[in-house]
């Protein structure tokens, strides 16, 4: 029996395909169309739904790297299930060149968001309703800021 296509970001994949997908975000005062990018490989056997992410914080851009190398690292044309790769979160917070949202709040402590609240409290809701919801594991990298220092260290919720 074929594996059944993976859903997401309204989007059907089939099984043993990749995508590229664009996840669109709340637009601000200049109606300017942004959208966070989201790349899918669904492997071509069961296995668990793992997303990758990167730049929670706009300017934390070492994980942006890390997951390109991931996504075209030939390991993973052998996956079980399926690997969502977010490599820029914060979208805003990026092209600004800074760790927060336009709206001056921390993404990371606006989990898990809000359809109605605040830019940051969206763009949570959007980013936990098509990629965190949709996985059994995650991923999300932090790396030191301009001015900051990150010591290595995981943290679990088990």
């Amino acid at each position: 029996m074929p594996r059944a296509p993976f859903t997401i970001c309204g989007e059907t994949i089939a099984a043993g395909s990749r995508a590229t997908l664009s996840l669109p975000l709340p637009s601000q005062s200049s109606y300017t169309p942004l959208s966070m990018p989201v790349h899918i490989i669904h492997g071509r056997r069961e296995g668990p739904v793992v997303f990758i992410s990167a730049a929670l914080h706009g300017d934390e851009i070492n994980g942006i790297e890390i997951i390109r190398r991931i996504r075209h690292t030939k390991a993973v044309g052998q996956l079980r299930g399926t690997l969502i790769c977010v490599p820029i979160v914060n979208v805003y917070g990026f092209f600004n060149h800074t760790r927060y949202l336009p709206d001056g709040r921390d993404l990371n402590r606006s989990f898990p968001g809000s359809k109605h609240g605040s830019l940051a409290s969206r763009v949570a809701r959007i980013f936990a309703e098509e990629v965190v919801d949709k996985s059994t594991h995650g991923i999300d990298l932090h790396t030191g800021s301009n001015h900051r220092a990150n010591l290595p260290h995981i943290r679990a919720n088990l």
